[in-house]
C-alpha cells in the first residue's frame, strides 16, 4: 500500500495527480492490478505492456505511467480516447521511475515511526531460506505488520516493488538482495536504505561474472557498509565469524558476531533437531522437525535471534514460531512420494550449498537408523561458476563419494565432470531422459532420496511438480 503524500521527491506529475487521494496500489503486471491503483508500464524484451493494459483500464485504473517514445505516445493516445477517465503520464525510464518512487516511499515510511525497519539479507547461499524463516517468525508474532520479498524477487525490480508494499501498519520489511554482477547490491541498498541486516556467507556463486570468491565478498559486503553508512555504525548487523571472508570485517557499534567460533558474541551449539544460541544473558532454543542439516539449523536459530533483537518481549512466541517453520515448495523440501522420503531442492545449486545439503541429508538418513546404501542421490548442474565449472563439479563428485553414498545419479550437461569425481555414478543428459529411469527403478528401490540442482534442470519434473 502506497501513501502518495510521501512522493515529494518523485515526479511532480505523480505528486499532483495523487496528493489528495491517500493510499493506492502500484503494479507492473497487468494481471495483478488492484483497484484503486496505478500501473507502471515497464517495457519487456518482446512485449509492450501498453498492448496488454485494457483489462486493468476497464477495472478503473486512473493512471498509467509509461516510458516515453513515439510508438508509446501513439498507443497512449489511442487508449486515452477509449478510456477518457485515465491519465497517461510519461517518464524517461520506467525502471528508474519505479526505483525513485520506491526510494521516496521507503524514506518517508521509515520516518513515520522510529520502530520501522528495513532488514536486508545478502550472501552467497541461504538468502531465500533466511528470508522465508525470518518472515515466518515475524508474521506469526506480528500479523499484518510485516512485508517480505516474495519468492526470490530480489533484483532491481523486485526490491522496489517489495518496498512499495510497506504501509501504515507495517513495522518491518524483510528484504532479500540478489546479485549476479558487480555493483548490483550497492544499487539495491541505495534504493532500500537498510538500517539492519545480515550477510549469510561467501561462496563460489556466479563466478562466471565475478571471477573469484574475493570479488563475491566485495559485492556482498556492500550491505554491511551500507547499513553502517545509513546508521553511523549503530545499525544492527549480524556477522558470521565462522565464514573466512566475513570475519574480516571490522565490527561497528551495532555489529554482533555469531557462530560456533569461541570468539563469537552469540555462540551457537547444535542439537539433534535444532540449535541453541547464547548471547549475554539470553538463551534461545529452537527445535524443528521439518528441516535438515546443520546449515538450516544455523539459519533458523539466526532468524530467531534477529526476531528477538527487535521484539525481545516475544521470546516464547518466537521460539514456538521457529519450531513450526516448514521449507517452501521445491526448496530444501521434504516430501513423501509413494512412501519414500524425498529431499527436493530444485531451485538453486552451487558447490557450498550442495555440500552442506548433502551433509545434512546424510545426517538425516543415519539419524533414522538407515544405511547410506538405502539412499539415492541425484545431482544436477551447478550453473554460473565460470572457468572452474568442470573442477567444481568434480570436487562435489569426490565429496559425495567421501560421504559414503553408493547410488548416485548425475543429470545435465556437467554430468561427465561429476563422474570424474565419482566414476561409479550414472550420467543422464536431462531430467526428461532420466525421469522414466528414476520413476521405474530408483524411486521404488530406495527409502531416502536426495535431489538437488540448478533451476534450469527443473528436477521437480521427476515428480510431475510444476
Amino acid at each position: 500500500m502506497i501513501n502518495l503524500s510521501h512522493f515529494s521527491k518523485c515526479s511532480t506529475l505523480i505528486d499532483k495527480h495523487f496528493r489528495a487521494k491517500g493510499d493506492f496500489f502500484l503494479c507492473t503486471d497487468t494481471r495483478k492490478y488492484k483497484h484503486p491503483g496505478f500501473f507502471v508500464a515497464i517495457p519487456g524484451a518482446k512485449v509492450n505492456p501498453l498492448d496488454l493494459c485494457e483489462d486493468l483500464l476497464t477495472k478503473g485504473c486512473s493512471l498509467v505511467v509509461y516510458q516515453k517514445s513515439t510508438e508509446n505516445d501513439l498507443k497512449a493516445a489511442v487508449l486515452k480516447v477509449k478510456f477518457p477517465n485515465t491519465d497517461f503520464l510519461t517518464c524517461l525510464d520506467s525502471v528508474t521511475f519505479l526505483q525513485e518512487l520506491s526510494q521516496a516511499h521507503t524514506e518517508a515510511w521509515k520516518h513515520t515511526s522510529s520502530r520501522n525497519t528495513v532488514f536486508a539479507i545478502s550472501g552467497s547461499n541461504g538468502k531465500t531460506t533466511h528470508k522465508e524463516m525470518l518472515a515466518h517468525i515475524l508474521k506469526t508474532i506480528l500479523p499484518g505488520k510485516v512485508v517480505a520479498t516474495e519468492k526470490n524477487n530480489n533484483n532491481h525490480l523486485g526490491v522496489p516493488l517489495t518496498l512499495l508494499q510497506a504501509g501504515r501498519d507495517t513495522e518491518i520489511v524483510v528484504l532479500e538482495l540478489g546479485s549476479n554482477h558487480p555493483g548490483e547490491i550497492k544499487v539495491l541498498c541505495d534504493i532500500a536504505f537498510p538500517t539492519a541486516g545480515l550477510t549469510t556467507n561467501i561462496g563460489a556463486t556466479h563466478l562466471e561474472f565475478f571471477g573469484s570468491e574475493e570479488a563475491v565478498f566485495e559485492e556482498e559486503g556492500h550491505l554491511f557498509h551500507a547499513v553502517n553508512e545509513f546508521t553511523a555504525g549503530k545499525g544492527f548487523f549480524l556477522q558470521n565469524i565462522d565464514d573466512n571472508f566475513l570475519k574480516r570485517w571490522k565490527k561497528s557499534a551495532g555489529t554482533i558476531s555469531y557462530g560456533e567460533n569461541s570468539g563469537a558474541d552469540a555462540k551457537i551449539k547444535f542439537t539433534e533437531k535444532g540449535a541453541i544460541l547464547s548471547y549475554k544473558d539470553l538463551t534461545l532454543s529452537v527445535v524443528n522437525d521439518h528441516i535438515t542439516g546443520r546449515h538450516n539449523k544455523l539459519n533458523l536459530i539466526t532468524c530467531a535471534f534477529i526476531a528477538h533483537h527487535f521484539y525481545p518481549e516475544q521470546k516464547a512466541a518466537i521460539e514456538a514460531a521457529a519450531s513450526e517453520f516448514k521449507p517452501t515448495k521445491n526448496r530444501s523440501e521434504w516430501m513423501d512420494v509413494d512412501g519414500k522420503a524425498v529431499f527436493l531442492d530444485a531451485y538453486n545449486a552451487n558447490p557450498s550449498s550442495m555440500m552442506a545439503a548433502l551433509q545434512g541429508f546424510k545426517e538425516s538418513v543415519e539419524s533414522q537408523g538407515r544405511k547410506l546404501s538405502e539412499a539415492c542421490v541425484v545431482l544436477g548442474d551447478m550453473n554460473e561458476l565460470g572457468d572452474s565449472t568442470p573442477l567444481y563439479h568434480q570436487e562435489v563428485g569426490e565429496y559425495v563419494k567421501k560421504l559414503g553414498f553408493t547410488h548416485v545419479y548425475f543429470v545435465g550437461r556437467y554430468a561427465s565432470h561429476y563422474l570424474k569425481g565419482f566414476p561409479e555414478g550414472h550420467a543422464q543428459e536431462s531430467s526428461a531422459e532420466f525421469k522414466p529411469i528414476y520413476r521405474s527403478t530408483c524411486l521404488p528401490s530406495f527409502s531416502h532420496h536426495f535431489i538437488k540442482g540448478s533451476r534450469s534442470l527443473q528436477l521437480e519434473s521427476l515428480f510431475d511438480i510444476t
